[in-house]
């Protein structure tokens, strides 16, 4: 028996509600989206998050409560909402359809209550996804206010990671055709959150100092220590050596490096005024022989980023060889988390703690890595196949483009690897499970149909 859509969204809130109580500890300072703030709303901003990211931040209010209380309320609002909505086209027609899907929700909103980019991320990307299905229920301007509304939360969320633009397709999945005008539209969805980052330097002095130094230090040190190649070890020292002007053995840098995070070798050496913390420099050269300084020149940012590409251009197998190890760390989630409840030093601490077993326990064992939602997608689908085509499963448009979004998520999130935290892709398995769900449910409505039909044949001889 199906679920009454009241039953369900009550049971939404009221987990919301109790994730939202256990998940404010009160420490909202730390981390790189209070960085982020900080450098927004001090003497010189850097970009080193993005522009938006700052921009976002920065401009949350802090009266009456704290900014981080705010942030956390919107965050689960947002997908509090956008979950309730998404319920209401997903056929829950028996009992293991219904624990999955309050599971998913538990997770989602477990997330949610992180005060991270990521989670921010979530919230956004879960309530776009609701109001663009809301919107199918309404007439044509409503519809389209609708669709419009839900489509900019979209391109907003996508705006806190630019370099995941092809996550602003999902509104393109629900055009009925192709033609000029929606190609103009796919277009213009793609460039949005590029396009966002940008208006944000045109609106804040950001001070540029070239994030994606990141990327190039931590594929550079990859394939430098990881590589028997003499010639390739002397190519990628030399490179790491100009960033600072050092003279760094290969030795001596890949005696600490660790494939899971780019900063066993490399770090930030920031000024002050321009994040706000003054040990920051210190723990920085205390862990990393290879700094970045953000009073690089552009003219030097120029010749490494030259020098990045001629050294894949010349060693294209080694680097494909070190994206494929950093593919195999982010398919699993390399990284580990713990359960929060064995820390707990107070009452509300245990509660909170006893709250979050199973998603912490989830997290630990790593059930949430790509790897393990394309193991479930395909065991689902492969469940599925017993009461439907083949066609028909490609065929319909939410799970093909569940595993496409999952496939492109992971890809691009590998070009711009800088570690494996697990949180860069919980997002991408959140939305491959809910597009399975609707993809599922659009085939439950139709099969009915079908045996319906092929019964009367038969009663009709």
């Amino acid at each position: 028996m199906q679920t009454k859509p009241r039953h369900t969204a009550l049971f939404i809130v009221f987990l919301s509600i109790i994730s939202t109580i256990f998940s404010w500890d009160g420490s909202f300072e730390g981390g790189d989206i209070a960085a982020a703030r900080r450098s927004f709303l001090g003497e010189n901003p850097i970009d080193l998050w993005g522009g938006f990211n700052g921009f976002f931040y920065g401009n949350i209010p802090n009266l009456i409560f704290p900014w981080g209380l705010w942030l956390l309320i919107l965050q689960m609002v947002c997908a509090t909402t956008g979950l309730i909505l998404i319920s209401k086209n997903i056929e829950l027609v028996n009992k293991t359809r219904q624990i999955m899907f309050f599971i998913l929700c538990y997770l989602i909103l477990s997330f949610s209550g992180y005060l991270t980019r990521d989670s921010a991320m979530t919230s956004f990307y879960i309530l776009g996804c609701g109001l663009i299905l809301l919107s199918n229920n309404f007439s044509k301007i409503s519809k389209k206010g609708i669709f419009f509304i839900g489509t900019t939360l979209i391109v907003l969320a996508v705006a806190f990671r630019p370099w995941l633009f092809f996550a602003t397709l999902l509104p393109a999945i629900y055009l009925r055709k192709i033609n000029l005008k929606n190609l103009t539209f796919i277009i213009v969805l793609i460039l949005s959150p590029l396009c966002i980052e940008r208006i944000m330097y045109l609106t804040t002095e950001y001070k540029q100092v070239h994030p994606q130094l990141q990327v190039i230090i931590s594929d550079v040190a990859s394939m430098t220590c990881l590589s028997t190649s003499d010639e390739v070890r002397q190519h990628g020292i030399a490179l790491l050596n100009k960033f600072s002007n050092t003279t760094y053995s290969d030795y001596e840098i890949c005696g600490d490096f660790r494939v899971n995070t780019w900063q066993s070798v490399g770090g930030w050496s920031l000024n002050l005024s321009e994040i706000g913390l003054e040990v920051f420099n210190e723990a920085s050269s205390r862990q990393s022989k290879i700094l970045i300084s953000s009073n690089m020149k552009t003219d030097k940012y120029n010749e490494i980023r030259n020098s990045w590409l001629s050294f894949i251009a010349k060693f294209p197998k080694d680097y494909l060889q070190i994206k494929s190890i950093q593919l195999n760390q982010l398919m699993i989630s390399g990284d580990t988390f713990g359960l929060r409840i064995i820390n707990s030093d107070s009452h509300k601490e245990f509660m909170s703690g006893l709250f979050f077993i199973p998603f912490d326990t989830v997290i630990s064992l790593h059930l949430l890595s790509p790897a393990i939602t394309f193991l479930l997608g395909i065991i689902i689908v492969t469940l599925s196949l017993s009461r439907i085509t083949i066609y028909r499963l490609i065929n319909t448009r939410e799970i093909v483009f569940a595993f496409l979004f999952l496939s492109c998520w992971i890809l691009n999130t590998s070009i711009a690897y800088i570690g494996d935290n697990g949180r860069y892709t919980y997002l991408s398995s959140f939305v491959f499970y809910i597009f399975l769900f609707l993809g599922i449910s659009r085939i439950t409505q139709f099969t009915p149909e079908v045996k319906n039909v092929n019964t009367n044949r038969n009663n009709f001889g």
